[in-house]
């Protein structure tokens, strides 16, 4: 899974070039939400009802570059850096999961006064997305996932072998204890069952790239289980819809939420 994390930030770099803000790096937008095991950065744009924007396993805010410019002119957006990535910290010493992730978003609304959120949520954001969904019914309004899964072989059981051996390998090479803690979550997670799909009441967008690195059979098995959802694969894309097909994407989450 080393190649996903390596293919995203190739992904986010190829974009800076085209950055308005410093998206990530806003000192005008950029707030932390303290926790008792984590200090949260965020950055807030524009008005409307609420969006979070989650990224991938890895990555920052500025996954989102081309996503915050116009996703803003109609919601309120709300980027932030998910605990141990990015500029947010992280002082848990248990292993890290989608759930706590979804706790995190919850404080995050909370502090911030909201009642019902819409989240767009990139691979490890997608899946936090649906455990956001089925944790705080009440509070999911609209969820969009790009490239997520709910179990780890959603990607391949080949590849999670891989990862095992990635894993062992960082240890053994004492790499930072925060890249192997992030490995090691999608070597454990998700682990979202069919039931817990069926019980989603949320309405909820399942995107993926026609060459995800997320099986195609995994992304429509997704879609098939939660109640009443839309999918869609983009053609030619890969795991990265949001900025391979950003501006297609824009248009499809604007649409997606206001009607």
């Amino acid at each position: 899974m080393k190649k996903i994390i390596a293919l995203i930030a190739l992904l986010i770099s190829m974009i800076s070039f085209a950055q308005v803000y410093d998206f990530g790096k806003n000192p005008e937008a950029g707030k932390i939400l303290h926790l008792k095991d984590a200090d949260i950065y965020y950055e807030i744009y524009g008005k409307g009802e609420p969006l979070f924007l989650l990224h991938g396993n890895g990555g920052s805010i500025d996954a989102f570059s081309k996503e915050i410019p116009e996703l803003s002119r109609y919601f309120t957006v709300v980027a932030m850096d998910t605990r141990a990535q990015g500029k947010s910290t992280d002082s848990s010493k248990e292993p890290l999961t989608y759930i706590k992730f979804a706790d995190d978003v919850k404080a995050l609304a909370d502090k911030l006064g909201f009642k019902k959120i819409n989240i767009l949520g990139w691979s490890d954001g997608g899946n936090t997305g649906i455990e956001f969904a089925i944790k705080y019914p009440e509070m999911a309004n609209k969820i969009i996932t790009s490239g997520a899964n709910v179990f780890p072989n959603g990607v391949g059981e080949n590849e999670v072998e891989n990862m095992k051996r990635d894993a062992e390998k960082m240890r053994a090479e004492n790499k930072p204890e925060r890249d192997i803690r992030l490995l090691q979550l999608m070597i454990d997670e998700p682990k979202i069952t069919k039931e817990q799909l069926d019980h989603i009441k949320a309405k909820v967008f399942v995107v993926a790239g026609e060459n995800d690195l997320i099986l195609r059979s995994h992304t429509e098995y997704i879609a098939k289980e939660i109640p009443n959802s839309k999918l869609k694969i983009y053609k030619g894309a890969s795991h990265g819809v949001p900025i391979e097909r950003a501006e297609e994407l824009n248009k499809d989450v604007i649409e997606f939420i206001k009607n």
